[in-house]
């Protein structure tokens, strides 16, 4: 039971993590993190809140984890309604969060401050496997599939929404949104900063939750099958 409640405290910290680290991010003014580059972009686009512009992306990357698992993951299922929640927290403190004007080194720990949450929060709610973004859930369907560390596929990921992040706005001949040194610095630490924590912290993530990933794996494919 503790390990339960330990496990579901730990994942309620990683979700709101990351969504203030997007939002931080935003409010650096020095670019958006990578992996959040493109659905930046689309609410720029279209004029749509970034948590909604979130949404839409989210259902395209669980899309992608179907064909890649080619059968029905039940835990890719749950990122529907996950997917929605996650897109409200991040509007609700884009919201609470005020903009205002820093000076650059103002603009600089408030990247760093960014860069250090979301990392926290995508190792402890992937950790956890309870449910995951689909950002996360299409990293870590790609890693599990080509047993690959989640770190390395964090990487080529963040940089493959860059690269078209700019071909679309290059295509609908739009300015390229959100995308600066703080871009390029999220997508070369975040994946990184994941791999340190990966390298010092499995071990207590193994014995904490081992037993419990065991259990909602054979439920899972109890249910699947």
């Amino acid at each position: 039971m503790q390990k339960t409640i330990r496990r579901f405290l730990l994942f309620l910290t990683g979700i709101n993590l990351p969504a203030i680290g997007i939002i931080l991010n935003t409010r650096s003014d020095l670019g958006v993190a990578a992996f959040t580059s493109f659905f930046y972009a689309l609410s720029k686009i279209t004029g749509i809140f970034l948590g909604n512009s979130s949404i839409i992306v989210y259902f395209v990357l669980i899309l992608f984890q179907f064909l890649l698992l080619r059968r029905l993951d039940i835990s890719v299922l749950l990122q529907i309604p996950f997917s929605v929640v996650f897109g409200m927290v991040t509007d609700f403190y884009d919201y609470i969060i005020p903009e205002g004007e820093f000076s650059s080194v103002g603009k600089l720990l408030l990247l760093a401050i960014a860069i250090v949450l979301t990392s926290i929060g995508v190792y402890l709610y992937t950790n956890c496997r309870l449910l995951m973004t689909p950002v996360e859930g299409m990293v870590q369907t790609i890693a599990d599939k080509w047993n690959l560390r989640f770190s390395l596929v964090k990487n080529c990921f963040d940089f493959s929404m860059l690269l078209l992040t700019i071909l679309v706005c290059l295509f609908l001949k739009q300015p390229i949104y959100g995308i600066g040194i703080g871009t390029i610095v999220s997508a070369l630490l975040l994946g990184r900063i994941i791999g340190v924590y990966e390298k010092n912290f499995s071990v207590f993530f193994a014995s904490v939750f081992e037993s419990q990933r065991e259990k909602m794996k054979n439920k899972w494919n109890g249910l699947a099958s």
